[in-house]
Formats: structure tokens, sequence, C-alpha cells
């Protein structure tokens, strides 16, 4: 689990790459694991690989997006 402390970058927290991803998703409506992976690190950097799968399990667990195995893509869901 990643807990918070004082060292904690807040530009590489889950709250930070969920707010990308969702922001991405609304604008695409779905988009691949490949797609998100680059795109948190081309806007986080390299360091993001660690909180990607925490900030997709965060969006999943509140109902904001659902994965589609047989794409490998997470689409948007609308409140």
């Amino acid at each position: 689990m990643l807990s918070p402390s004082k060292h904690l970058d807040l530009d590489r927290s889950v709250l930070r790459v969920s707010s990308i991803v969702l922001d991405a998703l609304r604008k695409r409506r779905v988009l691949s694991h490949d797609r998100i992976v680059k795109l948190i690190r081309d806007r986080v950097g390299d360091d993001g690989d660690v909180v990607i799968a925490p900030a997709l399990s965060f969006l999943y667990l509140l109902g904001r997006l659902e994965y589609h195995v047989k794409n490998d893509s997470f689409e948007y869901l609308e409140s």
C-alpha cells in the first residue's frame, strides 16, 4: 500500500494520477492501458509507473471506469 508521508511528492500521488486519467477518459471515453501508461509517463515521468495500478484501482472502486478485458481498455462511466 502506498501511504502518505511528509516526503510524498504530490505530483506522483494516487490522487494526481487518478485526476489525469479521469480527465483523459472524460475527453476520449475509452483508452487502452498502453495509452494510459504513455500519458502518465509523459505528464508525471517514469516515477509515475508505480502509481498507475493503484490509481486505476481507485477509480474502479469509485465506479468511474470499467475495464474491458477483450480490448485491454478502460471506459469512462458517468455517475
